[in-house]
């Protein structure tokens, strides 16, 4: 999955730069899914396993309420399939749903990245200018409309990244809350089940199904945090920049990405 937002810029240098950010996300991205997925499977390979055995010795996998008496052959080995399936599916579309958000996180930070090294590459290449010739830096003073639109575009490129992240936060915004609070609520009940039942196979299948539930929790809060730390580092970078040399109206505007990005 790479997401990679089209401003119309061109560079000079490097015209694949903006390429290698994203690459850089995706890669990581798949990285983390993978791991997590292998995460993932060893947790409901546990819990199939024991349902399995369940099974084989008479139970259902889980204890629900049917409004049919499964006590039958068929009728109970029927409901033991679904469950399991059920459970297995659940999880797929589990590990889905985290992994796309993720990525989708990771493509802001991403996006956060290739505007700072883009605006770092505009400085420079305007405090070359200024070293190279005097006299450019004469005609530099005055207003030119082609380097208004030279910032503008990257100021458009800033606000395309919040629109981005906005539009990130409201499609998934009432999904996370209601896994979030789902997730913490089975983790609380998963560590108090975890502490009244001594047996080593249910043991052995909550400890990795609880260290599932804390790495879920973990994957939306670090990337949450990655998002929000890319972002305030924009108005750091702005500062380190050597932005004196730019003129007071694209001061002006740099400060106000700055005031947005804090």
């Amino acid at each position: 999955m790479t997401i990679c937002l089209d401003t119309g810029f061109t560079l000079e240098k490097g015209p694949n730069q903006g390429l290698k950010h994203c690459d850089f996300a995706l890669n990581c991205g798949q990285s983390c899914s993978i791991k997590y997925s292998l995460l993932a499977t060893s947790s409901v390979s546990g819990v199939t396993i024991r349902s399995v055995l369940n099974a084989i010795q008479g139970h259902l996998p889980y204890r629900v309420w049917l409004p049919y008496d499964y006590n039958t052959p068929s009728m109970f080995w029927i409901t033991s399939i679904q469950q399991i399936i059920t459970v297995i599916f659940c999880t797929i579309v589990n590990v889905g749903t985290e992994t796309l958000v993720f990525g989708l996180f990771l493509q802001t930070c991403a996006q956060f990245e290739i505007f700072e090294s883009r605006l770092r590459k505009l400085v420079m290449n305007k405090t070359n200018k200024l070293m190279k010739n005097e006299v450019r830096y004469q005609k530099y003073l005055s207003p030119s409309s082609n380097k208004e639109e030279t910032i503008s575009k990257y100021i458009y490129h800033h606000l395309e990244i919040y629109k981005y992240a906005k539009t990130v936060n409201f499609i998934f915004n009432q999904v996370l809350f209601v896994q979030f609070f789902g997730s913490i609520l089975i983790l609380c009940t998963s560590v108090y089940y975890l502490s009244t039942h001594s047996t080593l196979s249910e043991t052995a299948t909550l400890i990795v199904y609880t260290i599932c539930m804390f790495v879920q929790i973990y994957v939306y809060c670090w990337s949450g945090n990655e998002v929000i730390l890319k972002s305030m580092s924009v108005g750091d970078t702005i500062y380190c920049m050597n932005w004196p040399s730019l003129s007071v109206n694209e001061r002006k505007e740099l400060l106000m990405i700055m005031l947005r990005s804090t």
